[in-house]
């Protein structure tokens, strides 16, 4: 089953913080005076970028989910293979739709 669009937002938010936190590591590594290893600045730089890659594809994800929300209002049938129910999930913890 597909992520719900409230899935979707807080694995963003996650990843945002896991971002921060690395760069936060990476600023305080270039700041030291001492001998820097290139082999902890390749593991900083390779965090970054592998926590920007899963930022980018959650955001088309995202994206990808509204404009399906946006076609199902206007009554279109959307180009993915997505639906709106799956989108906005069920259950007590699923708070973007009623039951």
């Amino acid at each position: 089953m597909a992520d719900t669009l409230g899935d979707l937002i807080d694995k963003l938010t996650i990843a945002n913080c896991r971002l921060w936190h690395v760069e936060d590591a990476r600023r305080e590594f270039i700041e030291k005076n001492d001998e820097k290893s290139l082999e902890e600045a390749e593991h900083l730089l390779n965090q970054v970028s592998k926590i920007n890659k899963e930022r980018n594809s959650l955001i088309d994800q995202i994206n990808g989910s509204v404009g399906v929300l946006i076609d199902h209002a206007a009554g279109r049938n959307s180009s993915l293979s997505l639906t709106f129910e799956e989108i906005l999930g069920t259950g007590k913890n699923k708070f973007y739709k009623t039951e």
